[in-house]
């Protein structure tokens, strides 16, 4: 079952990563791939940013923050590639 979902998981962050960048791919489906990533990477970050608030574990805490500042300089480094253009 673990495999599954791992597969599953796979092809759909994967899909959308190759889907939101290619441009044959019309503007409304790369709109909702963009979502579908954000949710699912905002989802990691936010489990983890609570969980080790809830637990009290500042390595998950560290972890969490760490991704959201990752993700954030990605969103704006790209955000910034395309309004350049």
């Amino acid at each position: 079952m673990e495999v599954l979902f791992e597969i599953l998981f796979e092809i759909i962050v994967e899909g959308s990563l190759e889907a939101s960048r290619d441009k044959k791919v019309p503007l409304w489906i790369r709109i909702i791939a963009g979502l579908i990533l954000i949710a699912v990477y905002g989802g990691l970050v936010g489990f983890l940013i609570y969980e080790g608030i809830r637990s009290m574990s500042w390595i998950l805490l560290v972890i969490g923050i760490a991704l959201l500042m990752f993700f954030a300089f990605g969103f704006w480094k790209v955000f910034k590639k395309t309004s350049e253009r």
